[in-house]
């Protein structure tokens, strides 16, 4: 049986010349918005082509499928999300700092227009692929949160800043609990305030540390007042 545009086998081949990498990047662009507007399902190749003003081609050499294009947007979309925080000079030892500053960040991108209707495309539609899509999903997006939140508690647990067993499960935790409360509201399509998330995020932040910080003794010890100065919880 021939196979149709949407089913052609995976090549994935990467582009390095100027001109490869402007129509690559044209691609994921278009792709992007295409897969928000209009979920997955209702996404075609051919209109992405059409719109990028590429080649069918070109699109099937670059991402392999419709499936290796979504997993492509996903992959970009972390790195722009995420990636300043690769960076060491975007955390520090000031924990509750350090904790506000990715809190903030992930709680903007999670309850965002944007961040809703990629949760939406993930946990309702039905098709083929959606085992797949969700694995994509988790794997740039909660799952890189995770990680790079468990590491930075790790380096803090081993200068015994912290006290935790389980650094993994700690950021799990408490990245569940600054955008936890407001996720079904944003998917019924409520708009969560600027106040309704800091509120969250101090309270998160005051719990947290209650738990597991600790004095240069290696006691726990209440986390220090200034983050709650400006806004009380």
């Amino acid at each position: 049986m021939p196979q149709t545009s949407e089913q052609q086998p995976s090549l994935n081949q990467q582009t390095t010349t100027k001109r490869g990498l402007a129509r690559q990047k044209k691609f994921l662009d278009v792709a992007e918005e295409v897969f928000l507007s209009k979920g997955y399902a209702g996404t075609s190749v051919n209109e992405i082509v059409c719109l990028s003003g590429g080649s069918l081609g070109t699109l099937y050499r670059l991402f392999g499928n419709k499936l290796g294009l979504f997993e492509a947007v996903f992959k970009k979309k972390s790195k722009e999300l995420f990636g300043h925080f690769e960076e060491e000079t975007h955390w520090s030892d000031d924990i509750e700092n350090s904790l506000f500053n990715f809190g903030q960040t992930l709680q903007r991108i999670a309850l965002s227009p944007d961040g809703t209707a990629i949760y939406r495309l993930v946990i309702t539609e039905n098709n083929l692929d959606q085992g797949e899509i969700q694995k994509i999903f988790y794997r740039y997006g909660p799952q890189t949160a995770i990680d790079m939140l468990k590491n930075y508690l790790q380096k803090q647990i081993d200068a015994g800043r912290l006290e935790l067993e389980n650094p993994q499960l700690a950021a799990t935790q408490f990245l569940e609990m600054i955008k936890g409360p407001f996720v079904l509201r944003a998917l019924f399509g409520e708009t969560i305030t600027v106040d309704e998330m800091d509120a969250a995020l101090y309270q998160a932040l005051h719990i947290f540390l209650q738990g597991c910080k600790t004095t240069s003794q290696g006691q726990k010890t209440q986390p220090k007042s200034l983050l709650f100065k400006e806004k009380s919880i």
